[in-house]
């Protein structure tokens, strides 16, 4: 950017009107300057027992401070203190004796916690003059932060005026008009300069400067009343633009803008890290992190180049290699296509997601698109329609489905609103019993009472009118969230606090969830009177006895029956140990928490080794590799079991699975899991070792073994088998 700055004789144009400069400015949405007056004016406590001018103007000086900083916004903030032991300012030091006790505490700069840190804790025993602080403060604004250009100036006077200006009207008259011309506005926070109560000379004064300059004024209680909630950052909405296409030949420019959305309560803010050792806080340090994959097996390291990323899916892990981006869903480029149109009872509240609202407008100075989509909002209220359309926010996002929905107000405001549909599995249809049946009939008495009770409860009339100005509680788009307010004040307060704990939600915030006094006043008679109105009949839930007729040997109860009474219940037969007693047909499986009982149990129930060597052997695999925390000793115990099984009836079997089991085993490099077996002696079944046993022999080739073959030669391959079997590993 380049500006024409007057003065100066060297570096001119060609012209000679300038100085031609193509350094841009800086620019500022407002610059405010707090004057805070601490003389022994206002030192003294204007009720019994109350507090002071200048400690409501400290607290409402710190309240203004925390509103800027936690509402992040491109504002320049400066404080001067009015009657100040010393004095420091521009003007002061231009010329000597004037502009006395008036003390620049801070430049104008961004809000920090340390201005509220460095205001004064007691006032001092000097005076200073109101009408010279605000010389000092426009003085301050004008020239005080240079190559910035802001764009609103406030001064904020925090004073009493009991202390006279002396000051010509000549004088004043001059500075209004400086003012004026600078765009300078100034607002008077305490007083109540339009009370006769404070009507004299100086007042009148600072109501000309109030009125001229289109300022404000307010007491302090009203200021901290409206400070008494944090209001987030105002920014300016910022339109999506896309082309809203009808089939293949219609395409209107339009842009979206977000209405309602649900966003978090503190999004970017510097963390800072404390040092034990200084008890400092410092936001240019930090913890360092480092991220590593650690092999669960083997507890080793393994490098980034030897992963492959993956999905979680119910207990497995499905692998997604680069390769395999290539085969993604393309939802393609930026649109919002129209897929089609519904009818408008079609949709309901349950179809609609909470992700937000946004409204869809024609494009800004585009005569066109604005009359296409006026003309589609008409022909969708009057065929009463809504339109369902694909959204994809940008290249290379998932896309998604929402409805436009025409908006036409009185204000003839012209739109769409788009809100999100939600998937089939998200809708809970919820089935409730038919109430308009006679026995849920109500009379004509119990109906008036209930509308009492809504006339009673009405919101719009819940506060007095000399209460507060709106006599409406609970205002639609004018809450605010409790939780936000109390995350923001719990940072206001750590900041200003670094060491002690948080403390409990303010009185103000609790209130928001309480009912209105009014309210529950007049409530209270109608809703004794819908009691009598009325009758309810407690239900009583029966509950089913905990005590339940397990199964039991019949000789075990004939034996307690011979030697009980006749009249013994139920509930007083022999409890038994449910741990001890397994029926055989209980169990159908060989499973991995008792794979040993769960073998015998099947064996008693008639199932050969045979039959059984599938379900033992899968047990014996699923414990191994599925182990995490390194202990094999239940899956070696089965192990052992299995063999001296199949030792007595078919080491075939055993011998068999186990040739494939380490060939497995070697494959996915658990050689620690081979060595257990190797000294376990769980290796193959020996010719030798049957010879010994009383069951018959037995000629199987297999069997010729020895101790030297338990891990067998493998042929190597390209590709690893480990990437082949992690579907099985996991």
């Amino acid at each position: 950017m380049i500006y024409w700055r007057s003065g100066g004789d060297d570096l001119k144009n060609p012209t000679g009107t300038g100085v031609l400069s193509t350094m841009a400015p800086t620019k500022i949405d407002l610059g405010t300057i707090i004057i805070l007056d601490i003389g022994r004016n206002v030192s003294m406590p204007e009720e019994k027992n109350g507090q002071s001018f200048f400690e409501k103007g400290k607290e409402c000086a710190g309240r203004i401070i925390e509103r800027k900083i936690i509402s992040q916004g491109k504002n320049l903030l400066g404080i001067i203190l009015l009657g100040a032991k010393t004095t420091n300012n521009t003007l002061a030091e231009q010329a000597p004796g004037t502009c006395r006790n008036i003390q620049l505490l801070t430049d104008l700069q961004y809000p920090t916690w340390s201005m509220i840190r460095n205001l004064p804790d007691v006032p001092s025993k000097s005076k200073g003059n109101w009408f010279d602080a605000l010389l000092v403060a426009a003085e301050h604004l004008k020239n005080g932060v240079p190559a910035t250009k802001i764009v609103q100036k406030k001064i904020i006077l925090m004073t009493n005026f009991l202390v006279p200006c002396d000051t010509e009207d000549k004088q004043i008259k001059q500075a209004i008009a400086g003012f004026q011309e600078e765009g300078f506005e100034v607002d008077i926070i305490g007083p109540d300069i339009y009370s006769e109560e404070n009507d004299n000379n100086d007042v009148e004064l600072a109501r000309l400067f109030v009125e001229e300059t289109k300022g404000a004024t307010a007491t302090f209680d009203y200021t901290m009343r409206y400070l008494l909630f944090h209001k987030k950052k105002a920014t300016n909405a910022i339109p999506w633009n896309v082309d809203l296409s009808i089939g293949p030949n219609i395409k209107i420019p339009v842009s979206a803008y977000i209405r309602i959305k649900d966003e978090p309560v503190i999004k970017k803010w510097n963390t800072a890290i404390r040092n034990p050792v200084t008890n400092t806080a410092s936001s240019s340090e930090g913890i360092k992190k480092e991220k590593v994959h650690i092999n669960t097996e083997d507890q080793t390291t393994v490098a980034a180049d030897n992963i492959i990323k993956g999905y979680e899916y119910g207990q497995q892990i499905i692998p997604f290699s680069d390769c395999d981006k290539s085969m993604l869903y393309d939802p393609g480029q930026k649109s919002l296509k129209v897929y089609g149109f519904t009818k408008s009872s079609n949709i309901t509240w349950q179809n609609l997601n909470g992700d937000g609202l946004s409204y869809v407008f024609a494009r800004k100075r585009n005569k066109k698109a604005q009359y296409a989509l006026r003309c589609l909002v008409e022909c969708l209220l009057e065929l009463d329609l809504v339109g369902i359309v694909r959204r994809v926010y940008n290249n290379g996002n998932a896309p998604k489905m929402y409805a436009l929905m025409p908006v036409i107000d009185t204000n003839n405001f012209v739109c769409l609103s788009m809100v999100g549909f939600c998937y089939k599995d998200e809708i809970k249809n919820m089935a409730f019993p038919v109430t308009n049946i006679k026995k849920y009939a109500c009379n004509n008495e119990q109906v008036e009472c209930f509308k009492e009770l809504i006339k009673a409860m009405d919101l719009t009339t819940a506060y007095e009118e000399s209460e507060f100005d709106d006599t409406e509680a609970f205002p639609i788009a004018k809450m605010v969230s409790p939780s936000a307010q109390y995350i923001l004040d719990c940072i206001a307060y750590r900041a200003m606090n670094p060491g002690k704990p948080l403390p409990q939600p303010r009185d103000d915030i609790v209130m928001l969830f309480k009912i209105p006094p009014l309210i529950e006043k007049r409530s209270r008679e109608v809703t004794e009177k819908l009691k009598k109105l009325f009758v309810l009949n407690k239900v009583e839930i029966k509950k089913r006895d905990k005590k339940k007729n397990h199964s039991m040997d019949m000789d075990d109860y004939q034996n307690q029956s011979s030697t009980s009474n006749a009249d013994v219940t139920m509930g007083d037969l022999p409890k038994i140990d449910l741990k001890t007693l397994k029926r055989p047909d209980s169990i159908q499986r060989i499973g991995t928490m008792h794979p040993i009982n769960d073998y015998d149990i099947l064996k008693q129930g008639g199932k050969t080794v045979s039959d059984l060597a599938t379900q033992m052997t899968e047990a014996i695999e699923s414990m191994i590799h599925g182990n995490l925390d390194g202990n094999f000793s239940k899956a070696l115990d089965a192990m052992m079991h299995f063999r001296n099984e199949c030792l007595k009836t078919e080491p075939k079997l055993y011998n068999d699975w186990l040739k494939n089991f380490q060939t497995e085993l070697t494959n996915r490099k658990r050689n620690n899991v081979i060595e257990m077996l190797n000294e376990k002696k769980l290796n193959y079944i020996l010719q030798s070792e049957n010879s010994l046993s009383t069951v018959k022999s037995y000629s199987c080739d297999d069997s010729q073994l020895y101790e030297n073959d338990t891990e067998p030669m493998l042929t190597e391959v390209n590709i690893s088998s480990e990437v082949n079997d992690l579907f099985d590993n996991m």
